[in-house]
């Protein structure tokens, strides 16, 4: 017999998404970062992924780049500064690439402290297979 429950108790809820400022010491302006929901992530996921041929066996399979997930992932949740901005992406000599930029403006501990940061605004634990810590750029 199925349990009764509240239809409204799932849909008169808070948004999942948050948006949360993050201040580093070397800017004026605090950045703004902003968490994703679960379609969200989903979505970069499958963005992160190749199908190669194994020509040996002749089967397909598909690739996880994790590094590209983390580039995503993080010019997903950036909202200030705009990652996409032309004279931002002039300056740091980044042309075309987001995550670039962003890798360009900080220094390895600043990146880190923005990565784990979004990583805790989205609800994503240290024990995530999204380990964004590791892969700063030093």
């Amino acid at each position: 017999m199925a349990e009764k429950f509240n239809v409204a108790d799932f849909i008169d809820v808070e948004s999942p998404v948050k948006e949360k400022e993050v201040k580093l010491k070397r800017f004026k302006t605090p950045f703004k970062i902003k968490s994703l929901t679960e379609k969200e992530l989903e979505e970069l996921r499958k963005d992160s992924q190749t199908v190669e041929l194994n020509r040996a066996t002749r089967t397909k399979h598909k690739v996880f780049d994790q590094e590209k997930f983390n580039d995503k992932l993080i010019e997903a949740c950036v909202v200030v500064p705009n990652l996409k901005n032309e004279e931002l992406q002039k300056h740091y000599g980044t042309y075309g690439d987001p995550a670039g930029t962003l890798e360009a403006m900080l220094l390895a501990g600043e990146y880190n402290v923005l990565a784990k940061k979004i990583m805790d605004l989205s609800g994503l634990d240290e024990d995530s297979d999204i380990d964004l810590v590791e892969e700063a750029k030093n």
